[in-house]
């Protein structure tokens, strides 16, 4: 047998946020992917709170919610085809990866709030 690493699934809150998957994967070390990360989640990235946010950031929208998956242990999987947009997704996971703290504990408190999770 073998046991799966990744699970891609969409995001969005007509399934729940998947909590209880997210919650499965996290206990048997597989990594949660989500798609439709942006695109399901308008109205709250959309949001002024959300908004005023990711300028407190020097983030956008969309990186701000990328950076709220990361800092939840998930990996959002972009599908855009826009060069400026590729970069900005980069920038925010190699802030991931050397260890700089993008979000507090009460941001993410906040994000999930205006997310409904």
């Amino acid at each position: 047998h073998i046991k799966p690493k990744v699970l891609q699934n969409r995001f969005y809150s007509q399934s729940g946020f998947d909590a209880e998957l997210r919650s499965l994967c996290d206990a048997y070390g597989v990594t949660y992917q989500s798609f439709w990360t942006l695109s399901a989640n308008r109205e709250a990235i959309n949001s002024h709170e959300w908004k005023a946010m990711a300028r407190s950031k020097n983030l956008t929208p969309q990186t701000l919610m990328y950076a709220y998956m990361m800092s939840l242990g998930h990996t959002p999987l972009s599908g855009t085809t826009d060069a400026t947009h590729m970069k900005e997704d980069v920038e925010i996971m190699m802030r991931f990866q050397i260890g700089k703290e993008v979000l507090s504990e009460d941001d993410i408190g906040t994000l999930s709030s205006l997310l409904g999770v």
